[in-house]
């Protein structure tokens, strides 16, 4: 019959620990939690000294966890590179608020997300319901050209 000991209760803890964090909680700080789980499971079970101070164990275990993979986690999540705007460039939206003029702001729906938006230089004004294609993005600033797929241009 299997037993239930003080280490299979870290590890099902860490392994649920690990499932929000993976599944429902993206990001809140449950991968810590999880791998304090997982190693504390490993040393209440192989070392008797932590099965008396368990609780205290998995705080250090968990907080160590959390000063070394922080840093790296952050660069990793975080990371600026020339191409993160990737998913942007070549989608098309639709011209949402009053006509856009060249070198003017205006306001485009993306993705069912209102942004800012400016035309490429040398381009005509574009009218509500117009659609355009992304080619730059600066900052909040979408930069956009007419559709040339587009029957109505």
């Amino acid at each position: 019959m299997f037993e239930i000991t003080p280490s299979v209760i870290w590890l099902i803890v860490g392994l649920i620990f690990l499932a929000i964090e993976f599944t429902k909680l993206p990001g809140i700080g449950f991968l810590f939690l999880g791998l304090g789980g997982l190693i504390n499971s490993v040393l209440v079970y192989n070392y008797p000294f932590f099965e008396e101070h368990q609780y205290t164990s998995f705080g250090l275990v968990s907080l160590l966890s959390f000063i070394i993979l922080w840093w790296p986690l952050k660069k990793y999540m975080y990371k600026k590179s020339p191409g993160s705007h990737f998913s942007l460039v070549g989608s098309e939206v639709e011209v949402y608020t009053n006509p856009i003029m060249q070198g003017q702001p205006g306001q485009v729906k993306w993705s069912g997300t209102i942004m800012n938006a400016k035309l490429v230089s040398n381009s005509l004004p574009a009218k509500v319901g117009e659609i355009l294609v992304i080619t730059e993005v600066q900052g909040n600033v979408l930069i956009c050209r007419k559709n040339t797929q587009d029957p109505t241009v």
